[in-house]
């Protein structure tokens, strides 16, 4: 009998099927040729965004008297956000009301001396001139008081912007400002100072990268699983609902920007600037042939399966595949459902 070692030199062409140690047969791995449900995947990397973000900005400069909410509070339209000092604006609108007063009282004096020379004229008591003048001072009085309504106008409109409320039902995601501040307006050459940010969160998107090569099969209204590192394994539903135009180039790479709206019912657990992928269902085939992806063999450009046959060796057969899901294979032709082949 030959020793153990003089046996596995011997017998090493057959060790694909058997297996010299005590004699015993020694199967090769394998998995069976399946029909199944096998589907293409684009993914789409990127964070989940709020469909409306908005800035708020002061629309007059002053000193921050108080800030009612804090970053993460939730909002609703009307709710009390930020107030500036208001003493200065509210003296100044005081002022310009009483100057509208004084305004009328000018006019309605002007209108009884017009009045006045109207009728004498009528009756030769008076020259054209003094009429004239009378409609002039008369005219004069009405600019006076619409200037002073006007001036009284814009302060009240003012004063209401030193009470500043919330414009959308959301959250607050960041209050940069604090109280006592100095802040500008918006009409200011910088832009005026941002006292807070705001998301619409009733309607959240993942906004991801899809690699150009891929964007080909992505279409609006696609399914989507939307997976992100909060939650794991959790699965969020959504579909596909903008396919940017215009390519970004990443590192030499170019991506499309695409945007998957969450319609998952349990939507509200995500919050915006979470880390997600977007799994986009591109294509679906419920009754293809499968089979795993570690049973591929490359030669070149042929793909090859090794098929077994009992204690045959491994029969090599060319295939041609379709869909890969990672994990499984589609072959369009080449091998039938029931067969085992190897796999590596």
């Amino acid at each position: 009998m030959l020793p153990p070692r003089s046996c596995a030199r011997a017998l090493a062409p057959l060790l694909a099927l058997v297996s010299c140690r005590g004699g015993e047969e020694h199967a090769l791995p394998s998995a069976a040729v399946e029909r199944g449900r096998i589907e293409r995947i684009v993914v789409a990397t990127g964070t989940i965004e709020p469909v409306k973000e908005v800035e708020v900005r002061p629309r007059i400069a002053g000193i921050i008297e108080k800030i009612h909410v804090h970053d993460g509070d939730s909002v609703k339209p009307g709710d009390a956000l930020v107030d500036i000092e208001r003493d200065l604006l509210a003296s100044q609108a005081r002022e310009a009301e009483a100057a509208v007063r004084e305004a009328q009282v000018e006019l309605n004096y002007a209108r009884i001396e017009l009045e006045r020379a109207e009728e004498l004229k009528r009756t030769g008591a008076a020259s054209p001139q003094q009429e004239d003048n009378a409609r002039s001072r008369h005219e004069r009085a009405e600019a006076t008081l619409a200037r002073a309504e006007a001036n009284y106008d814009t302060l009240k409109t003012e004063l209401s912007y030193a009470h500043i409320t919330s414009p959308l039902a959301g959250r607050v995601l960041e209050v940069p400002v604090e109280e006592g501040s100095a802040v500008s307006p918006v009409t200011a050459v910088t832009g005026g100072t941002l006292l807070l940010s705001l998301a619409a969160t009733d309607s959240l998107h993942l906004k991801g990268l899809v690699d150009e090569n891929e964007v080909s099969r992505v279409a609006l209204g696609q399914p989507a699983r939307i997976r992100t590192e909060a939650y794991g394994s959790r699965i969020f539903q959504g579909r596909v609902k903008e396919i940017a135009p215009l390519g970004k180039r990443v590192q030499n790479v170019t991506y499309f920007e695409v945007k998957i709206e969450v319609t998952d019912a349990d939507a509200s657990l995500l919050k915006p600037r979470m880390s997600g992928d977007g799994e986009i269902v591109t294509e679906v085939v419920e009754d293809a042939v499968v089979v795993p992806e570690t049973a591929l063999r490359y030669d070149g450009d042929r793909v090859l399966l090794d098929v077994l046959d009992g204690d045959s060796a491994p029969v090599a057969h060319e295939v041609q595949v379709g869909i890969v899901d990672g994990a499984r294979v589609q072959i369009v032709k080449g091998i039938e459902p029931g067969a085992r082949v190897q796999v590596h």
